[in-house]
């Protein structure tokens, strides 16, 4: 007797790998955790994307639906131009250059680009992308988005390609 003659057996290979996804979103509905609103005087981790650890010059850090962007322009051959894009305006934009875990550089503000607060941006010496990294500081509506990111970003592109 062959195995697909059996209808039991045709409708249990149909039926099951569709209550296996339907019963995956469920029990995502019912113990997921839900995003809540931020809380003003709160402080929120950003994530780095991973566009930060390439020379493409762009780099972001996202928590949610709250994003900020930054572009590095190459000012000359040892200065870096820092641009920070936000979704939502901004009260305050903080920055520091640290070289590990341990190091406690102080952190350096931002100057608004514009009366909006979703422009700021900072000249830098280049980084160097092997030692060092980024940490943001973002102040909006009465909450702290804080992250660091990767520094490669900023790297200097070979001649002959789009670099800056």
């Amino acid at each position: 007797m062959s195995v697909l003659k059996n209808k039991h057996l045709v409708i249990a290979m149909l039926v099951a790998p569709v209550l296996a996804v339907l019963s995956y979103f469920a029990l995502d509905v019912l113990v997921g955790e839900r995003p809540k609103p931020a809380e003003e005087g709160q402080s929120y981790p950003l994530v780095e994307k991973p566009d930060c650890r390439y020379a493409s010059g762009h780099c972001g850090l996202k928590n949610a639906d709250f994003e900020i962007k930054i572009v590095a322009e190459g000012v000359g051959e040892d200065r870096v131009s820092l641009t920070l894009t936000s979704v939502f305006p901004l009260d305050g934009a903080m920055f520091a250059l640290v070289s590990g875990e341990d190091d406690d550089a102080p952190p350096a503000a931002m100057r608004a680009s514009g009366d909006d607060g979703l422009g700021w941006w900072t000249e830098i010496a280049r980084p160097d992308p092997a030692r060092q990294r980024l940490r943001f500081v973002v102040s909006s509506a009465g909450s702290l988005y804080y992250g660091d990111a990767a520094t490669a970003f900023t790297a200097r592109k070979e001649a002959g390609t789009d670099g800056f």
